[in-house]
């Protein structure tokens, strides 16, 4: 096969391939009763460019910080006490940015606000909205219903569809909606969030909403023309709700947009919480450490110890206090603190040289062995080459000074046993005096 060939196969296998990477979003992957979602609320977001979209696009949204977190219940609708609802709708979910009109002319703002979805193999609708005002559960019959996606879902779909509702309020007048949504499927590709990356599809809804109201009171209506709304969601499959949704409205369509909310897919963003684990020192040794153990939080995290480390544990400490601030990826904070003990009367701290240079210089002129001393009972016993004993110390508080009879030895090989005193701690070798 010539290389041309190769190419050209290889070629359209990656094609292939990146065609194949478009999914499609049908009604299995929306959600069913008792399923559960927890998102990440965001309610700001100065920089984003709706037109950054487009074929086998990748979006990162992985510098997201939420401010809040809430989990979405997919409710029976026949548990919500709204009649009606049931025979009419899927499933309910809390709808937390109910129309203000007309309930804010009476004073009062709605309460207990569901939406009722109708899913279908087809379509998936609102077909009520639920809002509690005065103590009484108004359902209000979206007709026509808003379609919220119409099945199967691709990249290049668009689609749109007029819905609405009017309703009286005894003693106050009459209120209408009437709304029309665009929806456009304008992108696929990866999308990174900080909850992980999705291959998913984005589809951009516009909606125009006209409000009506007439007044009893008065003998008249009115209406009120609302801002263009915007939403634009990422879908991937099986996951029930958009992975990542971004608001926004405009004062009319094709004005600069503002984003009103954004909410993403997570886990439990829980409180940050530090255990730390120290291992003690010897003395005059710089062998202590401490390790972290995080619960809560996102990672990745970035840790801060008081003696300037950045990693997850320490070592190499001396004994002492250490503190450490753990940062999450979100910002938050916690702080731990720890003492490095000293180890007392530990056998493994014993450090026993082969070897010292008792020339006088002022340097390394004692057999010194380290923490011997804290074994007040200890006897060291020091013998030359033909077995007789020229040094002993019970506590050893004055290391041997390579002399016997106050005169120095001659340089060579010595022995010594060394019996800690504490019924099983017996050591004996050889060390050297080396001149």
């Amino acid at each position: 096969m010539s290389f041309k060939k190769s190419m050209l196969i290889s070629f359209l296998i990656i094609l292939i391939y990146r065609m194949d990477a478009q999914i499609v979003i049908t009604s299995s992957d929306m959600p069913n009763v008792k399923d559960t979602v927890r998102l990440s609320v965001k309610q700001t977001l100065p920089v984003f460019n709706q037109n950054l979209t487009g074929a086998n696009y990748t979006w990162d949204y992985s510098f997201l910080i939420p401010d809040s977190q809430r989990v979405e219940k997919f409710l029976s609708p026949f548990t919500t006490g709204y009649p009606f609802a049931g025979a009419l709708s899927t499933y309910a979910l809390t709808n937390y940015n109910p129309d203000a009109l007309p309930f804010a002319l009476l004073g009062r703002a709605p309460t207990n606000a569901l939406n009722f979805y109708k899913k279908q193999s087809t379509q998936l609708a609102i077909t009520v909205q639920g809002v509690t005002t005065g103590g009484n559960a108004l359902p209000i019959l979206q007709n026509p219903a808003d379609i919220v996606y119409r099945f199967p879902l691709q990249y290049g779909n668009k689609d749109s569809s007029n819905s609405g509702y009017a309703n009286t309020l005894p003693g106050f007048g009459y209120f209408s909606k009437k709304q029309k949504r665009v929806n456009t499927v304008d992108g696929w590709g990866m999308l990174t969030t900080p909850y992980g990356t999705f291959n998913t599809l984005r589809v951009k809804s516009i909606f125009t909403v006209t409000d009506s109201i007439y007044l009893d009171t008065l003998g008249f209506g009115f209406n009120i023309p609302m801002p263009t709304v915007y939403e634009f969601k990422w879908l991937a499959q099986g996951r029930k709700l958009p992975v990542l949704e971004i608001d926004a409205t405009a004062a009319f369509t094709g004005s600069a947009i503002t984003v009103t909310d954004v909410l993403f897919q997570d886990s439990l963003w829980g409180d940050l919480n530090i255990r730390l684990d120290p291992s003690a020192t010897c003395p005059a040794a710089k062998e202590g450490a401490l390790q972290s153990y995080v619960k809560g939080g996102r990672y990745p995290l970035k840790y801060s110890w008081s003696n300037g480390q950045t990693t997850s544990g320490i070592n190499k400490l001396v004994a002492g206090t250490y503190d450490v601030i753990v940062t999450e990826r979100y910002g938050k904070t916690a702080t731990a603190s720890a003492s490095v003990e000293m180890k007392v009367e530990d056998a493994s701290c014993l450090n026993i040289p082969n070897g010292f240079t008792p020339d006088g210089d002022g340097v390394n002129d004692y057999w010194n062995i380290r923490t011997l001393d804290q074994f007040k009972n200890c006897k060291v016993e020091i013998f030359n080459q033909w077995g007789s004993l020229i040094f002993t110390s019970t506590g050893y508080t004055t290391p041997w000074d390579g002399k016997y009879n106050n005169q120095a030895v001659e340089a060579g090989t010595y022995y010594y046993v060394i019996d800690l005193s504490n019924g099983y701690d017996k050591y004996n070798g050889a060390v050297t005096i080396i001149k």
